[in-house]
């Protein structure tokens, strides 16, 4: 034997006197598991909601970025904000029509709407 086959199976001997075999038993699996959810403690449950809470947001994007996809000029939905604005705005469903209203051919002043 070389010294360098001794120095491996010392380092051998040393290793499964520091590691003792382990009996299989019936309760193997049952304690390994209580000891590796001793383990787990807050950090364990914070990670598993941010990553339920990440896959729910990047589902939500998806769903609005295909509705969004979806041909506006159909749903009869207004495509840009100005056109909104001056559809929403016209003069027909403001409260003060009858006050801008051509008063020219009478004499009287406009009367207020209340609702």
């Amino acid at each position: 034997m070389t010294n360098d086959e001794h120095g491996v199976e010392e380092l051998f001997a040393q290793y499964r006197a520091a590691c003792p075999e382990l009996e299989p038993s019936v309760h193997f699996m049952p304690d390994l598991w209580r000891r590796i959810d001793a383990r787990r403690g807050f950090w364990f449950v914070f990670q598993g909601l941010a990553r339920t809470a990440a896959v729910a947001a990047i589902m939500v994007c998806l769903l609005l970025a295909a509705l969004n996809l979806r041909n506006p000029g159909a749903s009869g939905v207004i495509a840009t904000y100005p056109d909104a604005l001056a559809a929403d705005h016209t003069a027909e469903r403001t409260y003060y029509t009858e006050a801008i209203a051509d008063t020219s051919s009478s004499e009287q002043a406009p009367v207020a709407v209340h609702e």
